[in-house]
């Protein structure tokens, strides 16, 4: 091989090298241009005046002050990113089988506080994120019953024991791995549901002092990405708001259907350890949520299940003596004494899949200029 041909071949290999970093330097660029636009436009859906002040990977916390009043909460819960909802609950001290509305189980549960329900899912998951009561409950009775139905793991807890109350106005919020529901509340619909956690509530027509300012807990569903599925569940919290209020918030940040749960002294709300609405009343029931992980965020992605035949709802009377607690005034709440925390951004665990593109696009333009130098050399 002659001298000029070493150097022919060396120069072409110096070009290859230094096109194929430009190529790679131009991909992460593109990747990092890509990051920071969707960093930019990832909260262009909040309603005005919330501001994020808490996130993980598909999970976020919005908060919303008020001149002179309580804060409101929201926590967007992406369950297509491998974050999920955790349906906690207090001891079982008796079984009440068969004494159900449908025939199942009416057990009394022990109420605890919502600090103890943080301790259970802090140490059981790594993401835990936040905690905040749940189900309506009979305080009247200690331990005590549930109105409405609990599903938990694959298993009806309780069938409730309401039969009488809320005619047409008892919903259930179905949660799969990836996708969520709320449709009325029926024995088919409970028993036939696929869903391996279920917790019951009311529509928010529901007369729960219903045009008083108390203190809310309210559910609902986003559909965001247009598959027909809810893969977003949205959590609000509020000490002070009418029910038409609290499920205007929710439709605000993009939900279509909407549900409620139990208020007054019983609504709270802590998050990472510590109290965001604090109450000293104890809970039979509660909502944890979990923030996702890349293991979560797979699993997720790949167990999207067709969801079920919505079922008809039931005809019951309204106004028995054994009706779920009222939502309290506002006198029965404790104020907020925790404070915002710094914004950390939203979840872009979605374009994680950017950089590999740009690289392999890189890739294989260095071995179409590779494989045109070598048709050069043949000459």
């Amino acid at each position: 091989m002659s001298v000029n041909e070493q150097g022919y071949r060396l120069s072409l290999a110096v070009i290859n090298v230094r096109f194929l970093a430009i190529i790679l330097l131009a991909g992460l660029l593109g990747a990092f241009s890509i990051l920071s636009a969707e960093a930019s436009q990832d909260n262009s859906w909040i309603p005005p005046g919330f501001q994020l002040v808490r996130s993980e990977i598909g999970v976020e916390l919005y908060q919303k002050d008020y001149p002179g009043g309580s804060p409101d909460y929201v926590q967007v819960v992406n369950l297509s990113r491998g974050a999920k909802i955790v349906l906690l609950h207090g001891n079982i001290s008796s079984q009440g089988a068969g004494k159900g509305m449908f025939g199942g189980d009416d057990p009394r549960i022990l109420s605890r506080p919502l600090q103890s329900y943080w301790k259970e899912l802090s140490s059981t998951y790594d993401g835990a994120f936040c905690v905040s009561n749940g189900q309506f409950f009979y305080m009247l009775e200690s331990p005590t019953r549930l109105p409405f139905s609990l599903k938990v793991d694959g298993k009806v807890i309780s069938d409730g024991y309401d039969k009488k109350n809320f005619v047409e106005q008892k919903l259930m919020l179905e949660l799969w791995d990836s996708y969520a529901r709320i449709q009325p509340l029926t024995r088919q619909a409970l028993y036939d549901s696929t869903a391996p956690n279920i917790v019951a509530g009311l529509d928010e027509e529901a007369r729960k002092r219903i045009d008083h300012y108390v203190a809310c807990t309210f559910i609902g569903l986003v559909d965001r990405d247009g598959d027909a599925r809810h893969e977003i569940v949205l959590i609000f919290n509020t000490l002070t708001a009418r029910q038409k209020d609290a499920a205007q918030v929710l439709r605000e940040f993009g939900a279509d259907q909407v549900m409620m749960l139990d208020g007054g002294g019983s609504t709270q709300l802590l998050c990472q350890g510590k109290d965001i609405i604090a109450s000293e009343r104890l809970i039979p029931q509660a909502l944890g949520v979990v923030a996702g992980d890349e293991k979560g965020l797979l699993a997720a992605l790949g167990s999207r299940g067709e969801p079920e035949t919505e079922g008809e709802p039931e005809a019951i009377a309204e106004n028995n003596s054994d009706q779920p607690e009222q939502a309290s005034s506002d006198a029965d709440q404790l104020p907020t004494d925790s404070q915002a925390e710094t914004p950390t951004g939203g979840d872009l665990s979605g374009l994680a899949w950017v950089p590999v593109v740009m690289a392999s696009i890189g890739l294989i333009l260095f071995l179409l200029i590779k494989s045109r130098s070598v048709e050069q050399e043949d000459y």
